[in-house]
């Protein structure tokens, strides 16, 4: 009897598939520009960036994928971070953006959800 079944392999399950079908949507939404800008130009510029490959960010996006290798699985995991941290970053410079300007919106956000993790409380506002 073979014992060819049970070899180790370098594929990853269904349920790993679609974890990772999430973050490569997400890699491939912050690489994309907006109006005018294709899908297919953001896959790439998504490599470039993050180190996603553009061949898996493809199959996952337009094709049935049963199993990933490992490889692929890790590139795409450490593009998701690379690109959680990116946004991350983006949103703190427009949060900072916002406090140098004395936002209401920040100061209602700030008052709805509480400050930020590491953020100076803000003090209630006088007159407006």
């Amino acid at each position: 009897m073979s014992d060819k079944g049970f070899e180790g392999s370098d594929k990853m399950g269904v349920e790993y598939v679609s974890e990772v079908k999430g973050m490569a949507d997400f890699i491939v939404r912050q690489a994309h520009r907006g109006p005018g800008d294709t899908v297919d130009a953001a896959m790439h510029r998504a490599e470039r960036m993050f180190g996603a490959p553009a061949a898996w960010l493809h199959r996952l996006r337009y094709r049935e994928v049963k199993d990933l290798p490992t490889s692929a699985f890790f590139a795409i995991v450490q593009a998701y971070r690379a690109a959680c941290e990116a946004s991350e970053k983006a949103y703190a410079v427009e949060r900072d953006l916002a406090d140098a300007r004395n936002s209401k919106v920040l100061w209602l956000a700030d008052l709805v959800a509480g400050p930020q993790v590491g953020q100076p409380e803000r003090q209630s506002r006088e007159g407006g």
